[in-house]
Order: C-alpha cells, then structure tokens, then sequence
C-alpha cells in the first residue's frame, strides 16, 4: 500500500491557524520548561527518554486542557488510520510469486511437499499485561501489483506492564512459513499476498502470538525519521563501507561517501546500510542475519538519538514522525499505549532473533533460499520471551 499524502494549507502557499497554533505551543513548551521547571540543556540530555517525554506531556497539559486536547488531537490525526474493513490495504493478490535465489553449490533441495511443521498451537496466546504491536517496514517496488511490495523488515515491539520492560523482536523475513489460503512461502511474501490482515494471521498461525495491532512504514518515511533526528551513528566495518560506495544500497550516488569506523549516517546512508545481505557484519553474520543485525543497530541508534533529544525537541518532532505512519491503531489506543509506556521506567530494549539459533535450516524450496525453522521450537522460545512463560 502506498499511503495517500495529506495536504496541508502551508503547502499550498500561506500559515494555517493550525501550524501557528503549533508554533505557540512550541515556544511556549521551551519557555515552561526552562522557567518552571529549571532544565537546562545538559540536565535535560541526561534526562530518561520516558521521562522527557512525560515532562513534555506535562508542559502541554498545564497549557490547559482545551489546548492539550487540541495538540493531542492534531499530532495523532498526522497518522493514516485504516479500517479494516474499508481499507484497500486488504484486497488480495491475485498471481503468486517465488523469490528466486542463487543457488549456492553445498545447498540442500527440498521438495515443498516434504516439509512437516509439526504441532502448532491452535490459539494465538494474548495477555492484559502484554501488548504487543508489529512494525513493518515495506520494499519499494513501485509498480507491483495492489501497489505493495514485500516487508522488508518485520518486528514485534512488546510492551510489557508485568515485567516493567520493553522488547524488540525480529522477524527474519526468509523464514519459510504457512500463509493461509496461499502456498507455503518465505514470511515476507505474506503482506504481498494479502496486506496486513494476512501477515498478522500467518504470525498469529505460526508462532502462536496474538497481534495487537500495526504499525506501517515505508522506506521512504524511514529516511525521513532518521533526517528529522539528524542522522544516527553507525560503525562501518571497511568492507562495509567500500561496499556501500560501489554499490546502490545508498541510493542517491552524491552520499556514496561513507568511510570505515564511526559516523552519523543520514536517512538515505543508514536505510542503504540496513538492507546489506551479502557482506559479513563485523561479528561475521551474512544474509537475512547480516541485515537482520544491520537493522536492529539501525533501531537501537534511533532510540539513542532519541534519547538524546530534549523534551521540548521530541514534543515538537512528534507532529512530523506521526504522518510517516500507517496504522489500525485508533486515537484511543494510541493514547492508552503512550500512557502505558510512560508508566514503565525502561531505557534499555530487551531484543530476541526469531528464528533462534540452532532450530534452523537453510535449504532451497521452490528455488527460494529459505530459513526452515522448527516451529514449535520457536514459539516456546518468543512466548518465554513475551510473556515469560512457554505456551
């Protein structure tokens, strides 16, 4: 799905009373947060990225609630909310398609019909206590068919009020999996095939994990967040680097400038980076692990540069990450959820890999390099890890 943009009066030529109503806001949460409440720049910088976000919530409530409500409001409509049952997002592929690999010369071929996924849990296991929201980040590939492409990055953000944490777990997008009413596929093929209702069934079918709800970026929209942070620091290894200079990961050829070693990437140098398979990281990982390891630094550096970000600056960028967004999430859940992770004092994101390591195999199916995991293995493991207990 490609989301439809939403004009603003300022980009057809003057102010509206919207964006200088922003603007008062903004200065007025500089202004309060250095009179009231005495934070200076380097006081605030060490500030917990929770707590900053609190603050700045609580600067805008003592504005009134008529002007917090108005706030509120305006930087949550910035997302596109879609209904289920409107949405084009859902209207099903009509033509299937196998990702075709090189076919490496010690790999094993195995026929689709062989493979046996064992015991699966019937029910998808959801808890009170444990929300947990897929963020997907979408391919570019521009004219396929409904208009979506194959998620390139899939990830499961938990919060969990009984554990007093927040988790990240990766997806890999090779894993061969069961996609209902479709042929046996690579996970990533799912939201091709169907849009996000589709995926959220074949994560709920095969690892047996109730989906709270969506959270959808392109890659497009991922540049521009890492821009409004003002890049995220990444350590390139040299071959990293060199590689990232001769090939197009990057793009746009005038930021095929990068060097090894640490640096701040901009949003078009850290998404070339995030979508490298074929060069070993440093710890010596290739392929969909290689990426996988290249994108959840990408994340991590996200949330560091955040976390870096004054109260008054993260209050001001939200207007600006929200549009980036496409989500089932309603204002009512989002607000619950902000409200939520503000209660959990957590600056470190707990992360898993599935598949783990060691349930693994790395076969060719219907010409396809595939990651063919033990499934029951796996969602012992992601329920131990969401929810602290196996089933």
């Amino acid at each position: 799905m490609r989301r439809t943009e939403k004009k603003s009066l300022n980009e057809k030529g003057y102010v509206s009373k919207t964006d200088t109503f922003l603007k008062e806001v903004n200065d007025s949460l500089a202004k309060q947060l250095k009179e009231q409440n005495g934070i200076n720049k380097k006081k605030d910088k060490k500030m917990p990225l929770v707590a900053k976000i609190f603050v700045g919530l609580v600067v805008i409530l003592s504005l009134g609630s008529g002007a917090a409500a108005y706030y509120i409001n305006f930087v949550l409509d910035k997302a596109t909310i879609v209904n289920a049952d409107t949405e084009d997002i859902y209207i099903p592929v009509s033509q299937e398609v196998f990702e075709q690999d090189e076919k490496k010369e010690d790999a094993i071929e195995i026929d689709p019909e062989e493979v046996l996924w064992g015991k699966l849990s019937k029910l998808a296991k959801k808890e009170e206590d444990v929300v947990n929201i897929l963020l997907v980040g979408e391919e570019d590939l521009g004219e396929e068919e409904n208009g979506r492409g194959r998620t390139d990055c899939m990830m499961i953000a938990t919060i969990s009020k009984k554990e007093n944490a927040l988790k990240l777990t990766s997806l890999m997008r090779d894993m061969y999996v069961q996609i209902p009413g479709y042929s046996d596929n690579k996970l990533n093929a799912a939201y091709r095939n169907g849009g996000m209702s589709l995926l959220e069934d074949t994560i709920e079918l095969n690892f047996g994990v109730a989906v709270d709800g969506y959270v959808l970026v392109d890659f497009d929209a991922f540049e521009s967040v890492i821009d409004a942070l003002g890049g995220v620091e990444i350590k390139l290894s040299e071959i990293e680097a060199n590689y990232l200079n001769s090939h197009n990961y990057i793009s746009k050829k005038k930021y095929r400038n990068v060097k090894p070693g640490k640096q701040i990437l901009n949003g078009n140098q850290a998404r070339g980076y995030s979508r490298i398979r074929y060069v070993r990281t440093a710890n010596g990982l290739t392929d969909d692990w290689g990426r996988n390891h290249r994108q959840r630094k990408v994340l991590k550096a996200i949330f560091k540069e955040y976390k870096s970000k004054s109260a008054v600056e993260l209050v001001a960028m939200l207007p600006d990450i929200m549009k980036l967004v496409t989500t089932d999430l309603s204002k009512k859940d989002m607000l619950g959820y902000i409200g939520l992770i503000l209660s959990i004092n957590a600056d470190k994101l707990q992360t898993l890999s599935v598949p783990v390591e060691g349930s693994f195999t790395t076969p060719y199916i219907n010409g396809m390099s595939v990651l063919l995991s033990s499934l029951e293995t796996n969602q012992e493991k992601l329920h131990q890890f969401l929810f602290g207990t196996e089933q």
